[in-house]
């Protein structure tokens, strides 16, 4: 038996990709899907923060279009950026073009500079001297370290870089040139173009996994696991044997109720940290929100939250007509006071200052989330924390697998991928 905990994109993947193998997918939730949900709120369909499907890699092609044929719209990303007063493109390091003139100039010699850097190779190294070493303290001091210090709420030089690789583009010299001379740049970044359904928001994805997911039970929260005796502990007093454990739920929330195994796991809890995301989600009776924008971000302190998007520029069918949606995004370390009437008020101001809510919007519907664990934090004490648990896991037959059960950054397809993978390795590990 094979027993998955978390149905999420994760969770049901693995167990789609288990076909025919004795499994059970345990969620606690009333409904699967985790954050790549979606709910509908008089009339709006509001996703849990953006959730974009970047697809590059065939596997998920194919099950994507198996899934849900002809009902993924296919969009080129309009992202762009608000900074010192004027809105760029997106990428930032590839678009300088509107900000004065001497940080420009600073921008490019010091980018420059750091063409004759090695970039770090040693995974200790701080995200503050990768990103110094990549783009130059000009491109840093402008985007790079504001806007991650407004994400994950920590200082660029508490970070670790492991997380960027593949998330954070290079442009080459001639592309800072152009970008800094007018010549927009396009198409750069794992993002460049997005998958978004036509009809309802992105929770359809999920929705459609779990159907073909036959053995899924809902309103089935884990309390406690047993490494030893190979059993989890339902909250109904209920007992589940397993072989194989797949864990998809938030790796501290696994650790706090984890016995067995010769270690104290729980203990290993506090070495593992993440911001909390505190989104505002808005309809506003107006059209057009955001000037054809699918997100903005904002990396200046002046502005209360990191980054703002426009759910009815993904697709019409989520909004009522006439009308338009936004979502709103703050990030929280885990130990800020939670105040939802300061959050919504800072935010809508925020809002107002920036132009994007004008005098005259009247906010149709206002629904505030709280999304903890947000962000995983990328740091010294995970990376020593990951690099113990993980083969002292795999010992008792237990896969952690998803952004939060790996503890990692990722993506829907990520997640996608990891389901697939682990079944494969669960079937050959049977055969």
């Amino acid at each position: 038996m094979v027993v998955i905990i978390g149905g999420g994109l994760a969770g049901l993947s693995t167990a789609y990709h288990l076909g025919d193998a004795d499994y059970v997918v345990l969620e606690s939730e009333s409904t699967p899907g985790g954050l790549c949900r979606s709910r509908e709120i008089d009339g709006f369909i509001f996703d849990y923060t953006g959730h974009l499907l970047h697809l590059r890699d065939p596997r998920a092609i194919k099950l994507v279009e198996e899934l849900l044929p002809g009902e993924l719209a296919e969009t080129a990303r309009k992202a762009v950026i608000r900074s010192q007063g004027v809105t760029l493109p997106f990428p930032y390091q590839a678009n300088l073009h509107g900000l004065p003139p001497e940080f420009v100039a600073r921008c490019i010699v010091e980018f420059v500079k750091s063409l004759d850097r090695e970039v770090p190779k040693d995974p200790a190294t701080s995200f503050e001297d990768w990103a110094l070493s990549v783009f130059g303290r000009g491109i840093c001091d402008g985007f790079m370290f504001p806007y991650n210090e407004k994400l994950f709420r920590r200082k660029p030089a508490d970070m670790t870089a492991d997380w960027v690789s593949w998330a954070v583009p290079k442009p080459n010299l001639e592309e800072v040139v152009r970008g800094a001379t007018g010549v927009t740049n396009t198409g750069m970044g794992y993002n460049a173009t997005f998958r978004y359904p036509a009809a309802g928001g992105i929770g359809v994805l999920p929705a459609a996994l779990a159907r073909r997911v036959e053995h899924l039970r809902c309103d089935c929260p884990v309390t406690a696991v047993d490494l030893d005796a190979r059993e989890v502990t339902l909250a109904s007093g209920e007992r589940l044997a397993y072989d194989k454990l797949v864990v998809t739920a938030p790796l501290p929330a696994f650790l706090a109720m984890t016995s067995g195994g010769g270690l104290d796991w729980p203990s290993h809890t506090p070495r593992l940290d993440a911001s909390v995301v505190a989104c505002l989600n808005l309809g506003i009776a107006r059209e057009g929100l955001g000037d054809g924008a699918h997100w903005i971000y904002f990396p200046d302190d002046d502005v209360p939250f990191y980054r703002a998007g426009f759910p009815s520029n993904f697709s019409d069918a989520v909004a009522p007509p006439g009308t338009s949606s936004m979502y709103v995004e703050i990030g929280l370390r885990k130990d800020d006071a939670y105040d939802p009437e300061r959050l919504t008020a800072d935010m809508e101001r925020g809002l107002r200052d920036a132009g994007l809510l004008l005098p005259r919007d009247t906010i149709l519907v206002r629904d505030l989330v709280r999304v903890d664990p947000g962000y995983v934090i990328f740091d010294r004490s995970r990376q020593e924390a990951i690099a113990e648990l993980v083969p002292a896991l795999e010992k008792h037959d237990v896969h952690l697998i998803g952004r939060y059960g790996a503890w990692t950054y990722s993506y829907m397809e990520r997640a996608i991928l990891d389901g697939l993978e682990t079944a494969a390795s669960l079937h050959l590990a049977q055969e």
